[in-house]
């Protein structure tokens, strides 16, 4: 701003000279390397600021709290004491008391529509073989295109290298083209362009998996043929022998997965735990888990961007195959054919190596397992995790509904408010068919683990109400009914399989749901059911005979 500069003795006239001050910029090419000469390398003018992290920060914390405390109860007198154990036992029996929510309004199920929405599509096929899903509505004049080239489970010593390629094929710019330019061109004609790793569950088989590449670009339609052209630019030109922006891209994936585990370590905790029992699990933990965390930071301390770049363009080779290729398209109907010509257009150069055909990974064997991953945080993280049923078992509705009756009958009670925990729950994946238990930001993660026990003993003894059975389907009605943008229409069967007619047998499956099924499922499938553990902690924590993973 003017008065910026205005205070420290600067005419304010000079910010208004702007074609003055262009022009002498362009006149003399170098005068920024000059001010970096002058100001930086050459000046003498330095202060040099390193951090080092001080291996006894936490136990300091801990005596510092431990000095407070008995600093306090010095100053208290028995009768001090006294009033403070009163009001801790007022505080439990609070704490256990059975509120009486009756009083609170409430929808119903009445209120829940019987019938799930359908979304009419088309299956078409484009450059002779390629499937494409069409989906027809109002989009106001926007194209929204999808695209998954799966792989299966084969190449698994290549999954680690997907998240970096991803985040490759849209910054590390292409043969002829800097990636500022491409941006420009982006922001121009598409409202953006993204690549991420795909990995889902045959909805029959927990056994089988499907992973591969997702891709995902949407543009007015007048934009059409350009966006498909910056599509296959990126497909097929993404520089990754540039060492420069490829070093930049590690070093800034590296932080912040790490950094990212300190604010999610739950979600890095159920992966993990989940890693052991599915095939698909193992994948999200190779690419989104602590696995890729320390992936990450291995490659960066090796610093051979050589091979780094080899192994990329070997995912390319795999991945990008117009036999493994399916799309997806939601537009209006105005924009149907203009994106049938650009698609046919862009699928002529689309890769199809000669060798695609490939063997299956190695067959996956679920294990159970205990496992802690030291950190330096204050609180810590838990997890458990139990394998169950695919997609299309019958039970699977009922272990979701379980799952939100233990949340709000039981574990957030214990885990949040008796255990001082920031939040806890449990969760079933029912495309991954895993029943998982978390806390967050826990300060005795390890105390946690037996309130995981504690809620399936809850359940087996706790006589459901109608009103927690009822509040527990609403919860689940509230998210499958959470609304849809055009773009997410119908893309559950494009992604996973899921059609519209196993959405409306799942719904009546929630609606048919008995208090007697929700014991008979978590007796069943959880009391004393194998499951594997994981920690994210302090290494503070007693972890004696826990299988230590390192990032």
């Amino acid at each position: 701003s003017v008065s910026t500069g205005w205070f420290h003795g600067v005419d304010p006239v000079e910010y208004l000279r702007v074609s003055e001050n262009v022009e002498r910029l362009r006149a003399d090419t170098g005068v920024f390397s000059k001010l970096v000469e002058k100001y930086v390398t050459k000046s003498n003018h330095k202060l040099k600021f390193v951090m080092l992290a001080d291996p006894r920060y936490m136990q300091g914390l801990d005596e510092k709290e431990h000095e407070l405390i008995q600093t306090k109860l010095a100053q208290l007198s028995p009768g001090d004491l006294d009033v403070l154990d009163a009001k801790n036992a007022e505080l439990a029996a609070e704490q256990g008391r059975t509120e009486d929510l009756s009083v609170l309004p409430t929808l119903t199920l009445d209120d829940v529509a019987p019938t799930a929405r359908r979304f009419a599509v088309d299956m078409g096929v484009c450059a002779e073989s390629v499937p494409v899903q069409w989906r027809t509505s109002a989009t106001n004049g926007i194209s929204y295109v999808r695209a998954i080239n799966a792989v299966r489970d084969k190449y698994p010593e290549l999954w680690p290298y997907m998240n970096l390629f991803c985040e490759a094929l849209t910054y590390q710019g292409t043969r002829s083209r800097t990636m500022a330019s491409i941006e420009t061109d982006m922001r121009l004609y598409t409202g953006g362009i993204s690549f991420a790793p795909f990995v889902t569950t045959d909805l029959g088989n927990l056994g089988h998996i499907e992973a591969g590449i997702s891709m995902g670009t949407h543009s007015l339609d007048s934009n059409i043929e350009r966006m498909y052209a910056l599509l296959e630019e990126l497909i097929l030109q993404t520089d990754f022998t540039n060492e420069s922006r490829l070093q930049a891209l590690v070093a800034s994936m590296a932080t912040n997965m790490y950094n990212d585990v300190a604010g999610s370590g739950h979600a890095y905790a159920r992966r993990l735990a989940a890693s052991t029992l599915t095939p698909e699990m193992r994948a999200v933990e190779a690419l989104d888990g602590l696995a890729q965390v320390r992936f990450l930071g291995d490659m960066r301390r090796s610093g051979d961007l050589q091979h780094v770049a080899k192994q990329l363009e070997n995912v390319r080779h795999v991945v990008f195959d117009r036999s493994t290729l399916r799309t997806a398209v939601t537009a209006n109907a105005s924009g149907v054919d203009a994106n049938q010509r650009a698609l046919e257009q862009m699928l002529k150069a689309y890769p199809s190596p000669a060798d695609s055909m490939v063997e299956d990974g190695p067959r996956f064997e679920a294990q159970t397992g205990q496992y802690f991953c030291p950190l330096p945080v204050a609180t810590g993280y838990a997890a458990q995790a139990t394998r169950c049923v695919p997609f299309v078992h019958p039970d699977s509705v009922k272990l979701q509904i379980l799952a939100k009756l233990m949340t709000s009958g039981f574990l957030h009670r214990e885990i949040r408010e008796r255990n001082g925990a920031y939040g806890g729950g449990a969760s079933y994946s029912a495309i991954q068919g895993i029943f998982s238990f978390y806390s967050y930001r826990d300060p005795v993660p390890c105390d946690t683990l037996a309130t995981f026990t504690k809620a399936v003993e809850w359940i087996d003894s706790h006589d459901v109400l109608e009103r927690e059975l009822r509040e527990a389907k609403l919860s689940v009605f509230g998210d499958l009914d959470a609304p849809l943008s055009a773009a997410d229409e119908g893309m559950a069967g494009f992604m996973s399989g899921v059609s519209d007619d196993m959405r409306q047998e799942r719904r009546d499956g929630f609606f048919a749901v008995e208090a007697k099924d929700l014991k008979d499922v978590a007796e069943r499938y959880l009391a004393g059911a194998k499951h594997t553990n994981a920690v994210i902690g302090p290494e503070s924590l007693d972890m004696s005979g826990w299988t230590r993973v390192q990032v």
